[in-house]
């Protein structure tokens, strides 16, 4: 099965070339996403709320899912314990939402609900502990393509689905109220564990970035964040104090590694978001600003530092990563759950799960510009901590009661050559995706092309791209494919003119066994670009090249 890869290096014309990259992989492999628990995925989200699939298996609430390559992962609670069966592990077709296997975990006396912590190089990371730090179990690696138990920890931990993140090699590392662990991801054993001490017993999970792991403690009336040795677990300095008695939310860290915390409980005097500059001996305080209360919040970080946070109103702030100075604001959000998070794609979009629902028309998923203007909004009902997520193919998902929902479009990326006449040839698409058996249409065309002009795709599956050619940008990395020529047609003569369109049924294509043998493998990610003759320039220049299109071949 084809994948892209980008940000790695691709090969054409006999020169080696580095695509642009970006600091996070297209997996979301915990809560918050990543790591560093700041929301940012570094593939295209939806465009619109275009519904890909829901999952047939519903639960009493959702949980946050995850996912790894085209495979999502995520617990589907029917009881709460005691119960044997009631909390299955389950694994989901990214592409298509066919569930690919359910595994229940071993269930002893006292045992929690069954949670999802994380998946990272084929395994899948859950445990029966939780209940605050009140249940003690082993933590279980799956195997993400079967669901068979890989191996359990050595010893028994404490903590849930937000307490957990990965280290860079793949090492589960789990924040619970008193200790912090980091666990071989080959064996389960112990590679260290240390003691902390959080403000309650819950929602005090961990970020981790370069070589330190940072929590949030209660320290003598407020609290601190603490830095911790990733390799050793050793303690290595505090934060000044934040003023405050409760707190239930994590630490996340920016790109630039400032290290940010929501230290909220429902006063207003004391209910703040928190910038911390980690110097390598300490931390120093940048800035504050007065922030909405929340608990088991994900709050994220744009591809350009930004940072995105619930401000008293419930509105959404976009905020200078150097001052906190507010640069945006959104609309009111109304009826706010205590526990939102968002999601952020690499042009900045943002995804928000508000948090509410126990009513059907309190629960909303929306999408906002990187300045905060709404994009869409759809209705999510008693989402609470079941998402968003954004996986490969730009795939968006929300875990509610009745359902794991996923959302995904094509997308646009690079820039169009202008002709010599002024033409901007601009790539578009209908439908979702082209499907390798179904019957559902998926057409790419291009407006605004010079009238009466042959032209043609040319498509790849290296990824995005972006090299000098022909006077414009080759938007596709290689090795290239090409349709047969389609013609553009227009007003007509005389005069030439930008009324042209070019036209490609792509499902047909793919169905008809023409072109290369990926387009049949489902889940392949696919990008294309309309190139086209331009009468008039001198060669090389005599062409038109159109923006590019990335999608995901269905099944």
């Amino acid at each position: 099965m084809t994948r892209a890869c980008i940000g790695s290096c691709v090969r054409m014309a006999g020169c080696t070339l580095l695509a642009a990259s970006l600091a996070f992989a297209g997996d979301w492999s915990n809560s918050g996403g990543n790591a560093a628990r700041n929301g940012l995925s570094d593939e295209h989200g939806p465009q619109t709320p275009a519904l890909l699939w829901r999952s047939v298996r519903g639960a009493m609430f959702g949980h946050q899912p995850v996912t790894e390559g085209h495979r999502a992962f995520g617990v589907r609670i029917l009881s709460f314990p005691p119960e044997t069966t009631g909390s299955p592990v389950v694994a989901l077709d990214l592409d298509t939402g066919a569930e690919l296997w359910a595994t229940h975990l071993p269930y002893e006396e006292g045992d929690w609900s069954t949670w999802v912590g994380g998946v990272a190089n084929g395994q899948v990371y859950a445990s029966r502990s939780g209940n605050g730090d009140s249940v003690w179990a082993k933590l279980y690696a799956l195997d993400a393509a079967t669901g068979a138990v890989l191996w359990t920890s050595d010893e028994e931990i404490t903590g849930n689905d937000g307490e957990f993140v990965l280290a860079p090699d793949g090492d589960p590392v789990i924040a619970s109220f008193t200790r912090i662990w980091r666990i071989e991801a080959t064996t389960g054993a112990t590679v260290w564990s240390a003691v902390r001490l959080g403000s309650v017993s819950g929602d005090c999970g961990p970020a981790i970035f370069g070589e330190a792991v940072y929590v949030a403690d209660w320290a003598n009336g407020g609290q601190v964040i603490k830095r911790f040795d990733l390799a050793t677990g050793a303690f290595r300095y505090q934060s000044p104090q934040m003023p405050g008695f409760t707190l239930q939310n994590h630490p996340f860290v920016g790109p630039d590694g400032t290290v940010y915390l929501s230290r909220t409980q429902g006063n207003a005097a004391n209910d703040f978001l928190y910038a911390f500059r980690d110097t390598g001996s300490e931390f120093v305080q940048k800035w504050k600003v007065p922030a909405t209360s929340s608990a088991e919040s994900e709050l994220a970080v744009g591809p350009d530092g930004s940072v995105y946070m619930f401000a008293p109103g419930w509105v959404l702030k976009r905020l200078s990563p150097a001052t906190g100075a507010v640069l945006n604001t959104s609309i009111p959000i109304s009826t706010v759950g205590s526990s939102p998070r968002i999601a952020i794609d690499r042009d900045g979009r943002l995804f928000v799960n508000n948090s509410c629902g126990l009513t059907v028309d309190c629960g909303r998923l929306l999408s906002f510009n990187a300045n905060l203007t709404l994009r869409w909004s759809l209705e999510a009902w008693e989402v609470y901590g079941g998402g968003p997520a954004l996986g490969e193919g730009g795939t968006l998902l929300i875990a509610g009661p009745e359902a794991i929902t996923a959302y995904r479009t094509p997308y646009t990326y690079c820039t169009a050559k202008v002709s010599s006449i002024g033409c901007r040839p601009s790539i578009l698409s209908s439908g979702t995706q082209p499907s390798a058996s179904g019957a559902t249409d998926f057409v790419v065309s291009c407006t605004n092309v010079v009238n009466e002009t042959n032209g043609l795709l040319f498509y790849g599956f290296g990824g995005e791209f972006a090299k000098p050619f022909q006077g414009g940008r080759l938007c596709i990395a290689g090795p290239l494919r090409r349709t047969q020529l389609v013609y553009a047609g227009g007003s007509g003569s005389p005069g030439t003119n930008c009324s042209g369109v070019f036209t490609f049924d792509f499902r047909a294509y793919v169905q008809s066994g023409a072109g290369a043998p990926e387009l049949r493998d489902p889940g392949t990610a696919v990008y294309c670009q309309w190139w086209g003759r331009a009468p008039g320039v001198p060669a090389p220049l005599a062409t038109q090249l159109s923006d590019a299109l990335g999608f995901v071949i269905g099944p």
